[in-house]
């Protein structure tokens, strides 16, 4: 495994990384021996998978609870990670109402919209 890193670095920073594929890549990543730098709006499920990698995996974590649709967010992110080795991103935040297409408000349709356009 430490080809992975000697390839990539030591720090891998994961956004969107409270749930679904955004910790499933921060298992992946620690189990390959990154240290990572957690981002997502909510820091409980931060603070609970960065305790779960870095009692499986011995890996060093930094949570990051960011709301990365912030003017401030560039800023926040480089103070956070400016002294760190950080050679991997993976950037999988969005913002996605759930639920049938027709039963969910027009406005969060719109509010999605809005966040890529």
């Amino acid at each position: 495994m430490t080809g992975f890193v000697e390839r990539y670095g030591p720090w891998a920073v994961v956004a969107g990384a409270s749930e679904g594929i955004g910790a499933s890549f921060s298992k992946k990543l620690a189990a390959r021996g990154m240290n990572l730098v957690l981002v997502a709006r909510r820091a409980a499920p931060l603070e609970e998978l960065a305790a779960e990698l870095r009692q499986q995996h011995g890996v060093e974590v930094k949570v990051q609870p960011f709301d990365l649709g912030s003017p401030d967010v560039v800023a926040e992110m480089s103070a956070a990670t400016g002294d760190l080795d950080i050679g991997l991103m993976i950037y999988n935040a969005a913002y996605s109402p759930i639920g049938a297409f027709l039963d969910i408000d027009v406005e969060e349709h719109i509010k999605a919209a809005d966040k890529i356009l």
